[in-house]
């Protein structure tokens, strides 16, 4: 589950957390059991509105086969069974498979505030945007984002990444230092923040020809190899930084994987050369 606001209740719990807890907060529990094929169905579909909607609605799930009880007082005959609970009382309830759309107008129609729309395809476009260099056009459509969607982490990187495109490096300060540290640990902008450090560590280094003259003079020198492979991943050349590490880990294996791991981080997990170069240096350290 992985979710603050996504919580397993029993008999002993459900007044607390349930009802209690109902009187600040839209609570919805959802009723299901193991064997039970449509809520297997379900329960992603809720699972993920609730992570999108963490401060709107607690989802609490309640495992009937141990906890009978409850089912019995709500007069649940059949499952999934859902229940919206409000200022201590049910207000609403549906039973059966729904859709994502349907589960978001049941929670709005419970009681709950506007949930957030889903914002893939917006992502979608300013990626498209950054990829054909129309960084302008990107930054733009972000910053009307900005003014009904503040603290959307996504957005954030993807404003960052145009801003360093562009090499708009005292903006990107201005703009980081206003994040509150929390917001810096997300995975997406701290990802964003890790390729800025290295693109700002390569700035004042020398140009490719003299770093590869100074490598070809001084091929053991591993300071020249790791700015060298700065170089080549600050200008985006991805596949030449991580294969210039990898070619000469045995220079010192270990400042090689420190720089290796970091360039993974600033890419991130789902990145192709990431997941590439991942598998060569388990290769590397597993042979």
């Amino acid at each position: 589950m992985d979710s603050s606001n996504i919580i397993d209740v029993n008999e002993g719990d459900f007044e607390n957390t349930v009802i209690n807890a109902s009187e600040n907060k839209l609570v919805i529990v959802d009723f299901w059991a193991p064997w039970c094929g449509p809520c297997k169905q379900l329960t992603p579909i809720m699972e993920k509105v609730a992570k999108e909607n963490t401060d709107n609605f607690d989802l609490v799930k309640i495992n009937i086969d141990e906890n009978q009880q409850i089912a019995a007082q709500l007069r649940i005959q059949s499952i999934p069974a859902v229940f919206a609970f409000k200022d201590k009382k049910v207000v609403n309830a549906f039973q059966g498979l729904i859709s994502e759309k349907d589960f978001i107008d049941f929670i709005e129609k419970s009681g709950g505030k506007k949930l957030k729309e889903d914002l893939s395809s917006f992502y979608s476009e300013i990626k498209n945007l950054i990829d054909d260099k129309k960084f302008i056009e990107a930054k733009d459509k972000i910053l009307i984002f900005f003014t009904e969607n503040t603290g959307d982490p996504i957005a954030i990187s993807l404003y960052l990444e145009c801003l360093l495109a562009q090499k708009e490096f005292q903006e990107i300060d201005d703009f980081v230092s206003s994040l509150d540290e929390e917001m810096k640990k997300n995975q997406e902008i701290n990802k964003i923040i890790k390729k800025i450090k290295i693109v700002k560590d390569s700035k004042g280094s020398d140009s490719l020809e003299t770093l590869l003259e100074k490598h070809n003079k001084d091929p053991k020198n591993v300071k020249i190899l790791l700015k060298l492979a700065e170089y080549y991943f600050s200008s985006g050349e991805y596949e030449n930084a991580f294969s210039f590490l990898l070619n000469n880990y045995s220079l010192d294996s270990e400042k090689v994987k420190k720089k290796l791991v970091y360039f993974f981080e600033a890419l991130g997990n789902d990145h192709e050369a990431t997941k590439t170069y991942r598998k060569q240096l388990s290769s590397l350290l597993f042979s």
